[in-house]
């Protein structure tokens, strides 16, 4: 057996490689996630809006309570804004952790898998 052959065997018995259905998954969440982090931040947005400011600008409520309450809900849409643009980097860092490509088998069992999840 000569060197060339011995490769075309090694080659034989390789199985195909595929697309890894991890990724392609946490790839979704991503796009999703980009939206929906989109849409949070405005509702947040229009929450502490809509309840006093100054006082005198809120839709919903105004007043001194009323801008006690805008206070803490600024504060706490901040803290809640930092905590959202933590999520599409955690993703894209699993992302970036997976293969791109797996072998065929090893596909359908993470398929099968994911059936589960």
């Amino acid at each position: 057996m000569g060197a060339e052959d011995k490769g075309k065997d090694k080659g034989a018995d390789e199985e195909p490689k595929v697309d890894n259905p991890y990724r392609t998954r946490l790839e979704t969440l991503k796009t999703n996630l980009v939206d929906e982090v989109k849409e949070l931040k405005k509702c947040l947005k229009t929450a502490t809006q809509d309840v006093g400011g100054d006082g005198k600008t809120g839709k919903s409520w105004v007043g001194k309570t009323a801008g006690k309450w805008h206070d803490e809900a600024q504060g706490n849409r901040g803290r809640m804004i930092r905590e959202l643009d933590k999520l599409i980097p955690a993703v894209q860092k699993r992302i970036d952790e997976l293969p791109e490509k797996v072998p065929a088998s090893t596909a359908r069992l993470m398929n099968k898998e994911m059936q589960y999840m």
